[in-house]
């Protein structure tokens, strides 16, 4: 047995405990995720394997075999991730211990940590994009004009719908 055998077989060993650990969490696994998460990294390892297998026999056949088996693996973990994704995030699930706070976060509460702005509860929350004082946006001293051609008035915003107002502005009819 030459160097490189030896080297082999040792990486065919750690793969196979590696296996034996993901394949006890595909089957133990207490959620979908972990399940999915599992099986995802047992074709890494299956695909591992066939480089061992590829690198001592050099068989021609395993490289479009390996190409084939990545691209369902890509699929499958897309496919996942969506199906997941449709899942209502506020789900209720008893945690372990009572006194413990929920871990739950929905999909406002991931993007923005904290949600308002205000006091209290009972305020509304501040926007910057839109001030408090609603008068202030436009006095009657700022010009009304349109700011692709200077001097023009702006026409009304009531005029005939939601922007398909005929002409150099809206949509040609």
């Amino acid at each position: 047995m030459s160097a490189f055998e030896i080297v082999l077989v040792i990486y065919a060993a750690v793969l196979a405990v590696a296996a034996l650990g993901v394949v006890y969490r595909m089957v133990v696994g207490p959620t979908i995720l972990d399940r999915a998460i599992s099986s995802d990294a047992l074709v890494t390892l299956v695909m591992m394997g066939m480089a061992l297998y590829v690198a001592e026999s050099r068989a021609a056949w395993a490289g479009p075999a390996m190409l084939s088996l990545t691209g369902l693996a890509f699929i499958g973990t897309v496919t996942f991730a969506r199906f997941v994704a449709r899942e209502d995030p506020l789900q209720t699930r008893l945690s372990p211990h009572p006194i413990e706070p929920s871990t739950d976060t929905g999909p406002h509460e991931a993007i923005h940590p904290d949600p308002t702005d205000g006091d209290s509860w009972d305020e509304d929350p501040y926007n910057v994009l839109s001030p408090r004082d609603d008068d202030a946006v436009l006095d009657e001293d700022d010009p009304v004009s349109d700011p692709d051609r200077p001097g023009e008035e702006l026409a009304s915003a009531d005029e005939e719908g939601f922007g398909a107002q005929p002409g150099w502005r809206g949509f040609e009819d």
